[in-house]
């Protein structure tokens, strides 16, 4: 993270036989990318896999081309992986 930012909220993406699995899946990701959490927001949302494409055009519109393809995510996501949407920055100040 930049110097001058304290914190950061970022969205998760990951598959689960239940959301507390997929909750889980994400955390322990994070975890191995040297990111702290320190709180989950509430709710957790789900998501038909499908729905990848039209959530980024209605959530991120201005960043499509920064976040993974239909295709991309898909792959991904069925392979284990959990995806990352775009990270938001702050300072609690």
């Amino acid at each position: 993270m930049p110097s001058n930012v304290s914190e950061a909220f970022i969205s998760c993406y990951a598959q689960g036989s239940s959301y507390v699995e997929a909750t889980e899946r994400a955390l322990k990701k994070l975890a191995s990318d040297g990111l702290h959490v320190e709180e989950i927001l509430q709710p957790i949302h789900e998501m038909a896999i499908s729905d990848w494409s039209e959530h980024i055009k209605q959530q991120w519109p201005d960043y499509i081309d920064n976040l993974p393809a239909q295709s991309e995510f898909e792959g991904a996501v069925l392979s284990g992986q959990v995806v990352y949407g775009l990270f938001g920055s702050y300072n609690p100040e």
